[in-house]
């Protein structure tokens, strides 16, 4: 024997009316007397849930972090339940590919391969100035017996390596 519809709801907090919504969807079965098994029917609540929440959720507006895609759309043997599942993963996916595409062409996204050429430049750039500090430098050191003045020097041949690769930035338009 099990519960009223009533104090179904108010165990689950909800209202009578989304109770008796989902019993007509088929979302909870109740008992063959027409009282409700709260932990069968709260089982059975979450189980049949996901289609609904997952339109729910596909339909809302846009945020920055959309809602995992759900791989797998078999689920419960009820082809309007797959239908929904299914759906929603389409659904999802087109919003996704919509964000992205947008951000592609507010320009707040590159492609991989771009990306990867400047990361090469930029480093090629950084390496070749840091190496060729000593063969430059190495002549005037050896000559110069102030610390301050070596300092100096150090500092004046990492600041042109960094111009050089803050430059690469600017004109790559980063």
């Amino acid at each position: 024997m099990g519960v009223s519809l009533r104090a179904y709801a108010r165990l689950r907090g909800c209202s009578l009316t989304a109770v008796q919504k989902a019993i007509s969807s088929k979302r909870i079965t109740p008992l063959p007397d027409g009282t409700i098994d709260p932990e069968r029917a709260n089982q059975d609540w979450a189980k049949n849930t996901f289609a609904g929440q997952t339109i729910h959720k596909a339909s809302a507006p846009a945020s920055d972090r959309l809602p995992p895609v759900q791989e797998s759309v078999a689920g419960s043997g009820d082809p309007v339940t797959a239908y929904l599942r299914a759906r929603a993963v389409k659904e999802s996916f087109a919003a996704r590919t919509a964000q992205l595409d947008y951000e592609e062409r507010a320009g707040k996204l590159i492609p991989a391969a771009r990306a990867a050429e400047y990361a090469a430049t930029f480093s090629a750039i950084v390496k070749d100035g840091l190496m060729a500090i000593p063969d430059r430098l190495s002549p005037m050191l050896a000559a110069v017996d102030d610390e301050k003045a070596i300092h100096r020097m150090l500092v004046a041949e990492v600041s042109a390596a960094l111009r050089k690769v803050s430059k690469a930035v600017a004109d790559a338009g980063l």
